[in-house]
């Protein structure tokens, strides 16, 4: 294969004796690399270098003015558009900034008349053609929403004269005003240096005016030669290709020369195409990068030039990842985006953790902003994996085995902290380097503040990064510290204008246009490039991926502030232009290649709604038909069928389970919650107090039901404490004060000024009140004599076959003395709503008992948390001779033990427990039954052929904690 720059090279020493005094000018830095190299392999003798540059490179060097860096060219245009509007707000100008650079850049690349442009866009004009287009009989209205919509213009007008000037009077420039000036003062820049006596440009396909009023200059004064990569097939065969537009135009007008030259490899020579549909984008990597292994595996591999070509530039870190560990060499001729790297998230954090206000209202309605940093911000910054790794490198455990951020992080969670000051946060981090670093409030519009910060925390991070071993994220960190230098030259410069807004914006607006260049070995056989990198060069293999409708090419997207009509009208480029230029893109690619594997994303889901790109249906139905030699492949790539072996849906149980189930059972014991938890659900049982997998602890700003109950619980324990158990009745005022110290004990991180908070902790103070006052006017009363007891037995059952020891424990939240009828009341606290379903199978003897050992329904749970409060309350009283509750003892025999709730949801209603085990008054047969019936259970526990099984129930994995584990 010879490739069009081996052509250039041998036409240019044909025409030369010596290199010294010619210059070769090419679109990009790479193609001026790849353009060296064919010289020097095409010279037989030495001689001196042409100069070989870039387009851009070579204006620049032609032109008076130098081209402004980024950062003084978005605060010099801010500075400008607030001389014409003072009330112009920073934020709102930076989100339409970089689209009006690119405007003003397009505008003099294409030599626009911008009189005539904005006039065109005047509101006289604009409605003068809105008014042609109107039905017969219908006018505009004179006033409107448009009068802001022109303005616009007129300011941009304005702007665009005055950021011109501003400019100059420093001697820099923005890319497209430097070649406007080149164009504009061509004579004097071009014609009558003497620096080269011939210049070449070679590659070019779509100038724009102010490059073809140059080149054509050059080329009329006999000083330049054009080389052009052209194809017989665009060019004269199948003029309906896009491909071909602005060639043929360029032929046609014959300003270029003697047209050199028009190949005639789409037509003649032999291709093999490969389309694959893939069912996602990232898919496409791995495909492509088992291809490259197979064209590699080939015999003539070494002599092989292949490209990958990623048509969606963010697929290549994925590509990289896809190539097998023994492709070393390798060149990548695109930029990464500093966007992609993990520095921007935790930079991006900080900000996010400096900038979080808390906002209170006033008992007088007004709204307080206090600076604390929010729990989620101060998480998000200490679990980075910078700051996670920084811990590992740097930060010893103290003697409690916890680094300064383990303890931090479990502090929050732990006190349910929602907002922490800078002094709380440094205490925590023991006024280490790190935390001053990340925790120092900033202060107002203190720029260089900032700065130092992200300073500081890379002198910190640049150990880290060393262990860390990842190159590519060191180059990220020395691109962020150049661009915080870049910031501090302007601050110093434009002090008044920088706030901690503006310096966000700016900065994230620079590190969106920031990307790493990498650096490789430039003639490695492996190329992976963006397809405005493949410009001018060739090669045999050719792999290009997302090859969809709407990524090539591009959606028909005007990122312009300029209008469509008014762009076609003045020659500004639209998105009609920018197909034509990738069409062309595509079809010389293909010119020379003689292997091509085109990928794209087939599913639904896909950009471009998985429709395959319009280039390959062109391949497909027209260039086959005019070219016998070219064979088009489809396959289809599809994932491995296979069925996957399903998840174990249950825990066996052997011999060291069923010893771990015994010993629970002999040392922690059961509860009523946990016997629920076993019949509702073994596998949640199982892992929540056989395995001990804890539920994971989170802080909230919500109050949950749960919260509300724990809370309600306290304070009723503390006035049965302090008031009920003394036979004293609390005022309105006390019992306000009790719930409100309670809930600042338990919950001193919440803020209950505000949102749901408020209105939950009014209602339960509201529940708490009506109840309370409801059973302060009862009669007859019932005497309170204790408040949250625990209540533990330890009984022996035989379990399949073997004594076993088993305890058994509660808590109850109120026992209640009936002194007419002898009669003890276990009663329960619920938040929620008690009605028992299923009486009726609860009054049947033959059927309550089974209910009870089976029914996993959760308000059946409320019936057997009541009837084993009942047994522990028998037992308690067999077991210890009287159960003493206070000065009194209360006999086995003598007291019947009833139970119920108290549901705050309707708190003047008790709802009594409706199942009764025994028929009469008989503690010693209810004992009996209730053993029977826990021996029943526990031994299905135990039962090794009855293995821990998930519920069936998927309602009852709705609010479950382990659905994760399970697979739920």
């Amino acid at each position: 294969m010879q490739s069009f720059l081996n052509s250039v090279a041998k036409r240019i020493l044909a025409n030369h004796s010596s290199l010294e005094r010619v210059q070769i000018v090419v679109p990009t830095r790479r193609a001026a690399f790849f353009l060296m190299q064919e010289l020097a392999i095409e010279t037989t003798e030495p001689m001196m270098s042409p100069s070989v540059i870039a387009v851009d490179d070579f204006v620049e060097s032609m032109c008076t003015l130098e081209i402004e860096d980024p950062v003084h060219l978005l605060f010099d245009l801010y500075e400008t558009f607030r001389e014409i509007d003072p009330e112009v707000q920073f934020e709102r100008f930076m989100g339409w900034a970089a689209v009006l650079l690119n405007d003003l850049d397009k505008i003099d690349q294409y030599l626009v008349k911008t009189d005539y442009l904005f006039d065109y866009l005047s509101e006289a004009q604009a409605i003068e053609r809105w008014q042609q287009n109107l039905p017969e009989g219908r006018s505009l209205q004179s006033e409107g929403g448009h009068k802001q919509y022109f303005s616009l213009f007129q300011n941009i007008k304005t702007l665009y004269r005055l950021f011109r000037e501003k400019l100059e009077q420093k001697g820099k420039a923005y890319r497209g005003m430097a070649y406007r000036q080149l164009a504009e003062d061509v004579e004097e820049l071009l014609l009558q240096r003497a620096d080269y006596e011939r210049i070449y440009f070679a590659g070019f396909n779509a100038f724009t005016e102010s490059e073809r009023v140059i080149v054509t200059t050059l080329v009329k004064a006999e000083k330049a030669e054009v080389f052009w990569d052209s194809d017989r097939y665009y060019m004269s065969e199948n003029k309906n290709v896009e491909a071909g537009k602005s060639l043929r135009d360029y032929q046609k007008s014959g300003a270029f020369g003697p047209w050199n030259w028009i190949s005639d490899d789409l037509l003649s020579s032999s291709k093999h195409i490969t389309v694959y549909g893939v069912p996602n984008a990232t898919l496409q990597t791995k495909v492509a990068g088992q291809l490259y292994q197979i064209i590699k595996a080939s015999p003539e591999a070494a002599q092989v030039p292949t490209a990958i070509v990623l048509a969606d530039e963010n697929l290549l870190m994925p590509m990289l990842y896809s190539l097998d560990e023994n492709v070393l060499d390798l060149n990548v001729t695109m930029g990464l985006s500093m966007r992609n790297s993990l520095l921007y998230t935790l930079i991006d954090s900080i900000f996010d953790l400096q900038q979080n206000v808390v906002e209170f209202k006033s008992k007088a309605g007004k709204m307080i902003r206090i600076p604390k940093f929010g729990h989620k911000s101060i998480d998000k910054v200490l679990n980075h994996p910078f700051i996670r790794h920084y811990e590992y490198v740097a930060l010893k455990p103290s003697d409690s085995g916890q680094t300064i951020i383990q303890k931090t992080l479990y502090e929050i969670t732990n006190g349910n902290q929602v907002f922490l000051d800078s002094d709380q946060l440094l205490m925590l981090g023991e006024n280490h380097p790190l935390f001053r670093v990340l925790f120092t409030r900033w202060e107002k519009n203190k720029p260089n503040q900032v700065l130092q910060t992200f300073y500081q925390l890379i002198e910190l991070l640049r150990d880290v990064y060393k262990d860390y071993k990842n190159a590519l994220e060191t180059e990220y960190l020395y691109l962020f510290y150049t661009l915080l230098k870049q910031f501090e030259q302007t601050i110093d410069e434009k002090t008044e204008l920088i706030t901690l807004r503006t310096l966000r914006s700016f900065m994230f607006e620079l590190i969106r246009q920031t990307r790493i260049p990498f650096s490789g070995e430039p003639v490695s056989n492996l190329q992976i490039m963006g397809m405005l990198e493949t410009r001018a060069l060739d090669f045999e293999s050719i792999i290009i991926l997302s090859l969809n409708e709407g990524t090539l090419p591009q959606a028909k997207r005007q990122n312009s502030l300029i209008p469509f009509d008014a762009a076609q009208a003045v020659g500004l480029p639209t998105h009609l232009h920018q197909e034509a230029v990738m069409s062309y893109h595509f079809y010389r690619l293909l010119q020379r290649a003689s292997e091509v594997h085109l990928l794209y994303t087939s599913t639904s889901n896909a950009p471009g709604g998985g429709e395959k790109s319009r280039f390959i249906q062109q391949l497909e139905f027209e260039l086959a038909k005019y070219n016998p030699k070219i064979s088009i492949e489809h396959k289809r790539v599809v994932f491995d069928g296979q069925q996957q072996q399903e998840l174990e849906e249950s825990v066996r149980k052997d011999e060291a389970l069923l010893l771990a189930i015994r010993g629970y059972l002999a040392n922690k014991g059961i509860y009523p919650t946990h016997l629920n938890e076993f019949i509702r659900c073994p596998m949640q049982f199982y892992l929540k107090h056989i395995v001990g997998v804890k539920e994971k602890e989170e802080v909230e700003e919500e109050l949950g039901m749960d919260k509300i109950g724990t809370w309600l619980h306290a304070a009723l324990e503390r006035l049965d404490l302090e008031f009920f158990l003394n036979i004293i009745d609390p005022s309105e005022e006390q019992i306000k004060t009790a719930l409100k110290e309670e809930f600042d004990r338990l919950f001193r991180g919440y803020v209950t000024d505000l949102g749901l908070n408020r209105i939950y902790y009014q209602i339960g103070e509201q529940q708490i009140l009506v109840f309370l006052k409801h059973q302060m006017q009862l009669r007859p009363r019932r005497r309170i004599l204790a408040a949250e007891q625990k209540i533990s037995t330890k009984i022996e059952l035989v379990l399949q076959g073997t004594y076993t020891p088993v305890r058994l424990g509660g808590k109850i939240d109120r026992i209640e003395l009936d002194e007419q009828d002898q009669m003890l009341f276990v009663m329960d606290y619920k938040t929620g709503s008690v009605e028992v379903a299923g009486k009726q199978k609860l009054a049947d003897p033959e059927r309550r008992e089974e209910v009870l050992k089976t029914d996993p329904d959760r308000k059946m749970g409320y019936v057997r948390q009541l009837w084993m409060y009942e047994y522990l309350m028998y037992r308690k009283m067999l077991d210890e001779n009287g159960l003493k509750l206070g000065d009194t003892t209360y006999n086995f025999g003598d007291f019947a033990v009833k139970s119920g709730f108290y549901s705050f949801r309707d708190p003047k209603n008790q709802v009594s427990n409706p199942m009764e085990l025994t028929d009469e008054l008989a503690p010693g047969d209810f004992i009996r039954k209730s053993e029977e019936i826990l021996a029943d259970i526990l031994n299905v526990m135990l039962d090794p052929d009855i293995p821990f099984r998930k519920t069936d129930d998927l309602t009852i994995c709705t609010y479950c904690d382990f659905t994760g584990i399970c697979g739920r």
